[in-house]
């Protein structure tokens, strides 16, 4: 695997980054993607939303916790798992990040929604689709 492109972010310290993009929405921030794929931007431009999926490069030495205490049970203080959880120190720190899409120009992407720091490597980028990105309604989930 390799990175398409870099985050540029006004973040610089882990520590300040919102732990989640939709916390980071008033903050704007700049996909460099490599030139060689710039024609893989092509319709980009017609979708609001967008996944990033990054590399979270800046996370503390050594295996992450297997279990902890994520923020959607801080208030009751249960231990969950890693992967029921979206921690950002697991065993391949993948992010997942969905974006407002502000503008291309070239190979720049312009978004909103920041919740990496600065010089995060990208490793994909997805446009989100309203049917197939929301999960179905009970009644309408298919059988299995």
């Amino acid at each position: 695997m390799h990175p398409i492109g870099h985050v540029h972010t006004d973040v610089t310290d882990l520590a300040t980054a919102a732990n989640q993009a939709s916390q980071g929405s008033a903050m704007t921030g700049r996909i460099v993607l490599d030139d060689e794929l710039a024609d893989g931007l092509l319709g980009l431009d017609r979708y609001r939303w967008l996944w990033l999926l990054t590399w979270l490069h800046e996370q503390p030495d050594g295996p992450p916790p297997l279990q902890l205490v994520p923020m959607a049970t801080a208030a009751t203080g249960e231990v969950q798992g890693v992967f029921a959880s979206r921690a950002p120190h697991r065993p391949n720190p993948i992010g997942l990040s969905l974006v407002e899409l502000v503008g291309i120009d070239g190979t720049v992407i312009t978004f909103r929604g920041v919740d990496v720091v600065d010089g995060t490597p990208v490793l994909d980028i997805k446009p989100w689709f309203a049917d197939c990105d929301l999960p179905l309604p009970e009644d309408d989930e298919p059988a299995s």
